[in-house]
């Protein structure tokens, strides 16, 4: 084995190592560690010699099966029980358990996170989960049919009254910005809906700075149409949202989550839910 390869492999343990709290990851967020801390460039055979490296080391045990997760790979889940007493037994167990109030049923806004990359949502679910928010995994730009999805939460929302926003977190290159401006285009374009707010949470140019966030002015592409209107807004830079540590992105998310609803009534909601539990 290469002096070099016995590098990268130490590299690649100090980051499943240091990301434990967040297993099971994503050969993609280990990958963008390596990049944020200059182990590795930002390009396509870097991102292939690493998912080979890892997964060498995965079978010969330098780094354990549970802290690795495909998610773009799925298995579906097998039908029945293995008898009519398994399942009462498991019923019974289930009964009048699980219960929790929706703790964001009076508030003045409809928040719905939306995330760029299917390999972070994990984050985001686990900070969202108290809030009773739902996170919604974009894949890049948002399929119509996962938009109109949302058109029909956000306008029932409306008829109820309340004013209906998306926190976005997503890459900052000309692809990363458009996307959630795109959403807005095809929301209000095709199905008609205005008066929603669009915040971008990130990544922006602050959070650049403020985490010191490895920039990758080469892996922006001439050849992209957005390119050019970009630079002109933000520079030439390309960070993408994997390069904050996980958590860090958790802090980001929670205090926008915070910024954003009546903190006082979401307070009130779960000293009722206290009370609902007790009864």
């Amino acid at each position: 084995m290469k002096t070099r390869d016995y590098e990268k492999r130490a590299k690649i343990k100090a980051v499943v190592d240091d990301l434990c709290d967040y297993w099971p990851l994503t050969l993609r967020q280990v990958y963008y560690r390596l990049v944020a801390a200059g182990v590795v460039e930002n390009k396509r055979s870097a991102y292939g010699g690493i998912s080979k490296l890892l997964s060498e080391m995965r079978i010969e045990g330098d780094v354990g099966w549970e802290s690795i997760e495909d998610k773009t790979r799925h298995t579906s889940l097998k039908r029945g029980f293995e008898d009519a007493k398994s399942y009462i037994t498991a019923s019974m167990d289930r009964f009048l358990s699980g219960y929790s109030r929706c703790r964001i049923q009076n508030q003045e806004r409809f928040t719905e996170i939306w995330v760029e990359k299917d390999a972070l949502s994990k984050i985001f679910e686990e900070v969202a989960w108290p809030y009773c928010l739902r996170v919604s995994t974009c894949r890049g730009y948002n399929s119509t049919t996962k938009m109109h999805d949302f058109v029909e939460r956000a306008s029932r929302e409306i008829e109820r009254g309340r004013h209906p926003q998306i926190l976005y977190f997503g890459d900052l290159d000309p692809s990363g910005v458009d996307m959630l401006e795109g959403a807005k285009r095809k929301i209000e374009g095709s199905f008609g809906v205005y008066g929603i707010d669009y915040k971008r949470v990130a990544l922006n140019l602050d959070t650049i700075e403020a985490y010191n966030l490895p920039i990758q002015p080469d892996a922006l592409k001439d050849k992209d149409p957005r390119a050019k209107a970009f630079r002109q807004r933000f520079g030439n830079i390309s960070v993408e949202l994997d390069a904050l540590h996980p958590k860090d992105l958790g802090i980001i998310a929670e205090k926008a989550i915070q910024d954003n609803l009546d903190m006082e009534d979401f307070e009130l909601q779960m000293e009722i839910e206290e009370e609902e539990l007790a009864k």
